[in-house]
Order: C-alpha cells, then structure tokens, then sequence
C-alpha cells in the first residue's frame, strides 16, 4: 500500500493512500483552504490514486460538501481507479452526495451496508430509521428484541437531535456502515454540518470553556441545551449502550473529540482543526442477548421504548405476527433476495414466542425455485416440521408459488439441512 496522503494542488483536494478517520482534519483543513482562503467556488475532489475509504471520514466529507452545495459551491469527484473501491463509492451513496450533477442515487438493495441517506424533515427520519432498523433485522440472526429496540432508539435519537438541535441548512446524513453477521456487531454513523454540540450547548450552558468539556457534558444524563426541546438523553443513552455491549462510540465536534475504545476506555481531547457539526460513530456488539436491557436507564427507571417490531408486524388485536412478503422485497428471484426475509421471519417468531407468524403472499405472482428454498426451505429446516407447522401459516400463495414452496421443503426433508 502506497503511503496516505491528503494535500491541496490549487482547486483540487487530493486522497491518497487509505482515508481513515485519524485523517478527518486533514481534509476539514484543504476544504478551508481552497474555499475560504484561496476563494475557489469549484473544488475538485480527487480519490483516484486512494486505495482505501472508511465510512466515518467519508460520511462527515458527504455533510461538509452537503453544506457547501448549499452554500454555492460546486465539486467534482474523481473517483478511485480501485474497482472495488469505486463501487463502494456508489453504492454506499457518497458518489452521489460529493457530486451529484454527474452519479446517481445509489440503488443497492443488498443487506451488508444501508447507504448514506439524507434527512431533513421528521418525515424523512422516520423512513431512514426504519430502513435501518428493518436492514438489521434481516441482517443479524438471533438478535433480542430488546437489543433491536436498543439500537432502534440510538439511531432515532441520534438522527432527531440533528432535526432539533443543529440548525443545519441542510439536514443529517445516517449510514449503517458495517454489519459483521459471525460477531453480531453494527456500526452507524450520522454526520451533519451544522452548529455543532459544544455551541449548541453553551446556548443552555455558558459557563462551558472548551469544546471538549463541552463533549463531555454531552455524554451525560439529562443534559440538553433547552429541556423543552429534548431531555439530552440521546448521546448519554447511545454512550451507554456502545459502552455496556463493549462496543465503541466517537465523537466530533468543533475542536472537540471524544472516543470510547476497548481496553483503553473514555478519552477526551481537543483537534487542531474543528469540525463545523457533528458526526457520531456508534458499534453496537450483540454477541450477548439483552445485554443492553439495563442500558436505557433513565432517572434510575429502565426505559422501554416502543419497537419496530411491535409498530410494523404485531396484530395486538389478533396477537398475530403479520409478515407481508410483497412489502419485503422488490425481487422474488434469487436466493441473495431472499436471505434477509428468512432472517426477519426467523427473528420474529424468535422475538415473539406466544404469537402465530402469519407469512402473507399477497400480490406475488411468482417466485424461484432458490428464493422459494431460502425463504420457506431453510426457515423449515431451522424450526423443524412441528415447530414450523405451529408456528408459521401461509396465506395468499397462488398455485404455483405453493408448488415451489412444497418442493422445497420436500427437498429439505429428503436432504437434511445445509447452509
């Protein structure tokens, strides 16, 4: 690996080598120096010769270009000559958020990263964190509920304090980032360009001298700039629940940084080049079920928040878990397709152990053979025949669907399980 270099070469912001979070400043430092001091309105973001890119660094560039797009500033990206790396520049959406004159939305669908989403409403958070959520259910087996519900709170209220506290122009970016599906770990990150946390704070808090006490007010209990907008549980919680899962949490915010590592602990500090807004990097480890029970604890009260499962799935009426295979998924075709529906299902009737998990086939006219086998198939030969015929009902499955939803569990009783 050749060695990481960030420089400014005139209108042109280079990246060389690997961009990892250490790094942040250096490009917080070209984007100052082309812009405010040598007065360029179009900036040339250059990756080609970068090799490697973390989502932390690139999410917060994404909210700074994000800004200055406001602003009136326009950019270019050359992206990387790396095959690989290049494609996650477009799939994981920072292609299009550094230059979205030329690249596209991305399209990925798949279920090892969420792409970058930008948010700027209470409307458009609620559609990102139930992507997110969703993604993690059918990312992660054997997940608890209560620790999907932990996160889903992080990531909501993580998100909302953007809406609310950082008067950004522009809104938030939020990104599920890493899902290591062996370790049951989760890293999201969300960046925004605004005021930032030590200002925000001192609007409630003038007796805070430094940025990085001011980090430090932030991580805990109940300490929020105006206690009627919010009750400034959301770092704290997050902090508690990255640090109790033995995890790990960052923050950045004008000079102040403040990281959360295993073994070494909480560490606070100071940058010499600010970062204008926020960006939090929260991993979540889930190896060990209903650890973060006692995590969301507030006011010495356990808190338990209202869960997706509960809002999207559950019948309370009818005490029914309802399961829409149309509402899932775009694609009917593949086996790829239908791996995270069976880990949704397979949480879901793990998550809601006295409730029948109704798997309605309504409005899908066909499906593979494969898709058919790694939905139906293999959640068969998880729960086996009497669990399974206790547990989970079919319903609206046309003829021919049916036929492929038999054979394949006939090819699961005939063969044995396999991955």
């Amino acid at each position: 690996m050749s060695e990481s270099r960030i420089f400014r070469k005139n209108d042109r912001i280079v990246f060389q080598g690997s961009f990892r979070l250490s790094q942040l400043q250096r490009s917080l430092a070209g984007l100052h120096q082309a812009i405010r001091e040598a007065g360029y309105v179009d900036v040339v973001l250059d990756f080609s010769d970068c090799e490697t890119a973390y989502p932390p660094p690139m999410l917060a560039v994404c909210a700074q270009v994000a800004k200055l797009h406001y602003e009136g500033i326009d950019f270019s990206l050359v992206l990387p000559k790396n095959d690989k790396l290049q494609k996650l520049f477009r799939n994981a959406n920072w292609a299009y958020f550094l230059d979205p004159r030329k690249y596209e939305p991305s399209t990925f669908r798949g279920y090892t990263l969420v792409p970058a989403t930008l948010y700027s409403s209470p409307e458009d958070q609620y559609k990102a964190v139930n992507r997110i959520v969703n993604a993690i259910l059918g990312a992660i087996p054997n997940i608890a509920r209560k620790d999907l519900a932990a996160l889903e709170w992080a990531v909501n209220e993580l998100t909302d304090n953007v809406l609310v506290h950082s008067q950004s122009p522009v809104g938030g970016l939020v990104q599920v980032s890493t899902f290591q599906r062996d370790k049951k770990r989760v890293e999201f990150i969300v960046a925004d360009a605004g005021i930032g946390i030590p200002n925000s704070l001192r609007l409630g808090h003038p007796e805070l001298t430094s940025d990085s006490e001011a980090l430090d007010k932030a991580i805990r209990e109940g300490v929020t700039r105006d206690k009627d907008l919010g009750q400034g549980n959301g770092l704290f919680g997050t902090y508690q629940i990255c640090s109790r899962s033995k995890g790990s949490f960052q923050v950045e915010s004008g000079y102040g940084k403040l990281s959360f590592y295993e073994p070494a602990g909480l560490k606070i500090g100071l940058e010499a080049v600010p970062f204008e807004g926020t960006l939090v990097v929260a991993a979540i480890d889930f190896s060990i079920p209903d650890l973060l029970r006692e995590a969301l604890k507030f006011n010495g009260r356990v808190t338990e928040p209202f869960d997706y499962v509960e809002s999207h799935y559950e019948d309370t009426e009818s005490r029914r878990v309802i399961f829409r295979v149309a509402d899932e998924t775009n694609s009917f075709g593949s086996r790829v397709a239908g791996r995270p529906l069976k880990n949704r299902l397979s949480n879901l009737a793990r998550m809601c152990p006295t409730q029948e998990v109704i798997i309605d086939f309504t409005d899908v006219a066909l499906v593979s053979s494969s898709f058919a086998d790694e939905l139906i198939g293999k959640l068969f030969a998880e729960f086996g025949p009497m669990e399974f015929m206790t547990r989970f009902k079919l319903v609206g499955v046309s003829t021919t669907v049916q036929q492929l939803i038999d054979r394949a569990i006939s090819q699961r009783l005939a063969n044995g399980p396999s991955k």
